[in-house]
């Protein structure tokens, strides 16, 4: 049997499985990443009073081509809202037939009234930077304001999104060449390179009453001595979460059905190594140990406290999928033989007799 291939998700919806899509990227000079990554100023909140609510708020990034693709609004509220990342991907696909849809990240992270959380990755040359803030927040609707940089660039800024709970928005932004195409290179290895793609942003609120907050900001990340030990931070510090540079996709061989994911965690060296790696959530006992090898192999820019590079916590969900293709996965299969078959009718140099 083929080997199975687990993918990437990055805190996403709960007890499903999501896709980030982010390939081997090259480090850039350390004192560029200082200058870009220390725009992530992790959260700070707007106000101190105590909030009744909060919000478990999730959003993914996309790229797509839109020169190939029907107009998309600004900003448009999705008929529906799924429960999994590859869900959205294929209604994306399908439904609003937009060519080129890729994720390229998602998250999920609790937050109150006025909170900031912003969030950074490396998409192809430069950094993209995300940042959420929930400015008003009722029983059942939230307003969102979303911005998004990208090589500190402004690529989209949205003001006071409404969305209802579980409804999920969906926010246009500019083009930049954070996009990725894939092809076989030497040796029929796949490899990348970075292309003008244009931003697709979606936000799903899960609002709940704020002790049922997950993820919240500093279990995601914090900073921590060289023991593991948190460090308490004062008033003015300004700390950055490692970001992930380089990715490494575990395989697996199984002919069990399996769907679910592990959590994982670890610490981040200044050098941008991952030590002490465990299993928060356990899937499998045998899938469990491949999950925590990939961690391992992992790069990182550092996280940044003050400007300076920090020991920190990094936590990473490795969803695991196996067993019979999905509904969507079969039709795109399909879809990819007729289009393959058509091209080649067309291609014809003579009639058939």
């Amino acid at each position: 049997m083929a080997p199975r291939k687990l993918v990437l998700a990055l805190f996403i919806w709960p007890g499903v499985t999501g896709l980030a899509l982010i390939g081997t990227l090259a480090i850039r000079p350390q004192t560029e990443v200082y200058a870009t990554v220390v725009a992530q100023s992790g959260t700070a909140r707007s106000r101190a009073a105590a909030q009744s609510y909060g919000v478990n708020l999730t959003f993914a990034i996309y790229q797509y081509d839109a020169t190939r693709s029907p107009a998309v609004e600004p900003v448009a509220t999705m008929t529906q809202t799924f429960s999994s990342a590859k869900d959205e991907i294929a209604y994306l696909r399908d439904k609003q037939k937009l060519e080129g849809v890729e994720m390229r990240h998602l998250r999920s992270v609790g937050l109150g009234a006025g909170e900031t959380f912003t969030d950074a990755m490396l998409l192809g040359p430069e950094y993209m930077v995300i940042s959420v803030t929930p400015v008003e927040l009722q029983r059942g609707t939230t307003k969102v304001d979303v911005k998004v940089k990208y090589a500190n660039e402004p690529l989209l800024e949205a003001k006071a999104i409404q969305a209802a709970n579980f409804e999920t928005v969906l926010l246009r932004g500019g083009k930049g060449m954070f996009g990725i195409k894939y092809f076989v290179g030497s040796g029929g290895r796949r490899e990348s390179a970075p292309l003008e793609r244009t931003l697709l942003v979606s936000v799903t609120p899960q609002i709940v009453p704020a002790s049922g907050l997950r993820n919240r900001p500093e279990d995601i990340s914090h900073p921590v001595d060289e023991y593991g030990a948190s460090m308490t931070l004062k008033e003015g510090d300004r700390f950055t979460p490692p970001v992930a540079l380089e990715r490494v996709v575990p395989k697996f061989d199984s002919e069990r059905a399996l769907r679910g994911t592990v959590l994982l965690g670890g610490v981040v060296t200044p050098e941008g190594k991952i030590i002490n790696v465990n299993v928060m959530r356990s899937l499998d006992s045998e899938i469990d140990p491949h999950a925590v090898e990939a961690l391992r192999q992992y790069h990182f820019s550092p996280a940044l406290l003050n400007g300076k590079p920090v020991y920190a916590t990094f936590r990473e969900e490795v969803g695991f999928e196996s067993g019979r293709a999905s509904a969507w996965e079969v039709q795109e299969e399909i879809d990819k033989q007729r289009n393959k078959n058509s091209n080649t009718r067309r291609r014809r140099p003579f009639p058939i007799p």
